[in-house]
């Protein structure tokens, strides 16, 4: 139905919030959600201080024998919160004529994810950012240098090694799903990998037919992403544990509406979020570097 009054406008605008906020809420973010979240409480400064205790070791006592103590000395990583927004701007023509209450659920929805998309492209970064490095620009990423990255972080003393164990994740690209899916379930023709004669094993089955759009491999799970880094033809995906970055979310969402320049006859619509990331503990995550050409066979 074409808008006519000042209370359908109203009745619109919370129409397209409340769908800027569920898609902000519900929508995949598998890069940001991959790190450590801190949300500000009321009154809270928009900088956040990440307290980084070191490691602390147990021995062995003699009776009568003063127990030797360790000097704690924290250190504190801070992350800044900024603004981060979309705007658009709607003619009154164009509102008496949309077919308006589904448009405008779209439009929200589609605000929403252009916020969604600059996080994880933000977050991103950091994955970038990691100083050490599994697999080799120009080449196909494979199984074993997942497994690297496994274990290289699973023999970190800081954290414990069960909580590491437990909280990896990795996040690829399309072409880098491609690539671990054909050593899985190779195709043979065009198969750049060495082929197997023999049928998918337990391990192949588990590591992605059985999750869908992810993967699970040996306790990390494997998310799809878009929003990696890249370098000409090459990718900068990764495996990581939370503590290797934080991200601070400081305001979740303000929206607002504008139509105060009544010559051009239009509406405006924004949203802003104000949120701050950093980089925590580098040797708690590794980038994973592969050619992310989109694959023909």
């Amino acid at each position: 139905m074409p808008i006519t009054t000042s209370a359908q406008i109203t009745n619109l605008q919370e129409k397209v919030i409340g769908a800027a906020r569920l898609t902000l809420k519900d929508d995949q973010q598998p890069i940001t959600q991959g790190f450590h979240i801190e949300r500000a409480n009321a009154g809270q400064d928009d900088t956040f201080n990440w307290p980084k205790l070191p490691g602390v070791t147990a021995f062995g006592l003699s009776e009568g024998v003063d127990m030797s103590s360790e000097t704690i000395v924290d250190s504190n990583m801070s992350v800044s919160a900024t603004e981060v927004g979309v705007a658009v701007e709607f003619t009154r023509k164009m509102l008496r004529t949309i077919n308006s209450a589904r448009f405008m659920r779209n439009m929200g929805t589609a605000m929403g994810s252009a916020v969604n998309v600059k996080k994880e492209q933000d977050t991103a970064t950091l994955v970038d950012g990691f100083g050490n490095v599994i697999g080799l620009d120009g080449a196909p990423a494979t199984i074993g240098q997942l497994s690297a990255g496994q274990t290289q972080l699973r023999a970190n003393t800081e954290p414990l090694n069960s909580a590491m164990i437990g909280q990896l994740r990795s996040v690829v690209t399309p072409a880098m799903w491609h690539d671990l899916a054909q050593m899985l379930f190779p195709t043979g023709s065009g198969d750049s990998h060495a082929p197997m004669t023999a049928p998918p094993s337990e391990v192949s089955n588990r590591t992605f037919a059985r999750y869908g759009p992810t993967g699970n491999y040996f306790g990390t799970p494997i998310y799809l992403s878009t929003n990696l880094v890249a370098s000409g033809n090459n990718t900068r995906g990764g495996v990581w544990h939370p503590d290797a970055g934080l991200f601070y979310e400081f305001m979740p969402i303000d929206m607002y509406t504008d139509d105060s320049d009544k010559s051009l006859r239009s509406l405006e619509m924004g949203m802003v979020v104000d949120y701050g990331f950093g980089e925590a503990n580098d040797g708690f995550g590794r980038e994973w570097d592969a050619d992310n050409t989109s694959p023909t066979s």
